[in-house]
């Protein structure tokens, strides 16, 4: 997308859609916003500003905004839809420059009582942590969540069973992609069960051909499990595992299927009504490096990222919308990838935010 057009969207967007929205009933829409800052520092001293493994607080030691975004969504009985703009590092870092202000805009109806169907670019439907610092206990993410995708386009067909059982069916341009990289549509499902109030358990898959066009087609399997629990008001559970699949990937053998494995576990405790403390450890092991791609070990071989890390933080809320973090990260990857700065094969890591939701 040109600078032209660029500018040409945003006047169309910022002159008529308050025009219209002064022509419809108020109090079905919603604005809201939400800005958070950081300042990022850890002793991988490389060249690149961009921390390796980092698409949240990105950059090393520097006073940065993270994200601005601002939100408007309209919910009617029968209709309803979204629109997020958003701007900072972390759309700078993590989405394709032809779509970088827009986080999702999607539109959709609904048939019938408690069925809903969406079209448009949605965030993800896979992982255990979201992309936005507001909804997770860090501002980091995990090695898993990293991987996972951010984003997507497509169709969205979601139904409410009951009160503790939901689904949606997703067709998709493909894995983190906006735009179609091969012709080849990607299916994804979510299965989410609350057998009690304070428990929660997620199922959620994508599967497809997500090899651009020019190369052989490869259907990846991903496969997420999401568990929430929250066994009192002061104490909060966290767990994610995925297992993915992709067909003829091996490093040591072309015919055969590679598999990643990864998962995180995080617990947060409430000291008191505005002060938590959270842990979270992950690991990684992607081996024939499907999705992190290849480094070379100290043997000279070729193999993909295995790692893990462990994180703790503190937060603070003076006030119920707005936070202060601070937080540190040990990572560390297998003993004969010294993938750091330095040929080392871990990092420790450090950052601090403000957030505020609007």
């Amino acid at each position: 997308m040109t600078n032209f057009m660029k500018k040409f969207y945003t006047v169309l967007i910022f002159v008529f859609l308050p025009h219209f929205i002064c022509g419809q009933d108020l109090t079905k829409f919603t604005l809201s916003g939400y800005v958070d800052t950081y300042y990022a520092w850890d002793d991988d001293k490389s060249g690149n500003p961009i921390r390796q493994f980092s698409s949240t607080v990105p950059y090393r030691e520097e006073f940065r905004l993270n994200i601005a975004q601002v939100s408007i969504k309209y919910n009617d009985t029968k209709v309803h839809g979204v629109l997020t703009l958003h701007y900072g590092d972390i759309p700078s870092v993590n989405w394709p420059a032809s779509q970088q202000f827009v986080q999702e805009a999607y539109a959709g109806f609904s048939p019938a009582k408690n069925l809903w169907v969406d079209a448009g670019y949605f965030l993800t439907h896979i992982g255990a942590e979201g992309l936005l610092p507001k909804g997770n206990f860090f501002n980091t993410l995990a090695l898993a969540t990293y991987y996972e995708p951010f984003y997507q386009s497509g169709v969205k067909v979601s139904y409410e069973f009951s009160p503790k059982v939901y689904g949606s069916l997703h067709l998709l341009n493909g894995y983190n992609v906006f735009a179609d990289n091969n012709k080849n549509k990607s299916f994804g499902l979510t299965l989410g069960v609350k057998p009690a109030k304070n428990l929660e358990i997620i199922y959620n898959n994508l599967v497809g051909n997500e090899i651009s066009s020019g190369s052989e087609g490869k259907t990846r399997m991903y496969n997420n499990l999401v568990f929430k629990f929250s066994p009192s008001s002061k104490l909060d559970f966290l767990l994610g595992a995925d297992l993915a699949f992709q067909e003829r990937s091996s490093l040591t053998d072309s015919n055969a299927s590679a598999t990643m494995l990864s998962g995180l576990a995080g617990i947060k405790y409430k000291l008191s009504k505005k002060i938590s403390a959270s842990i979270r450890g992950e690991i990684f092991n992607d081996k024939y490096g499907f999705l992190s791609g290849t480094f070379t070990d100290a043997a000279g071989n070729q193999s993909g990222l295995k790692a893990f890390g462990v994180t703790l933080g503190i937060e603070v809320r003076p006030v119920d919308n707005a936070y202060f973090r601070i937080e540190s990260r040990y990572l560390s990857a297998d003993k004969d990838q010294k993938i750091f700065n330095e040929e080392k094969n871990s990092r420790i890591e450090a950052n601090t935010s403000i957030g505020i939701e609007f």
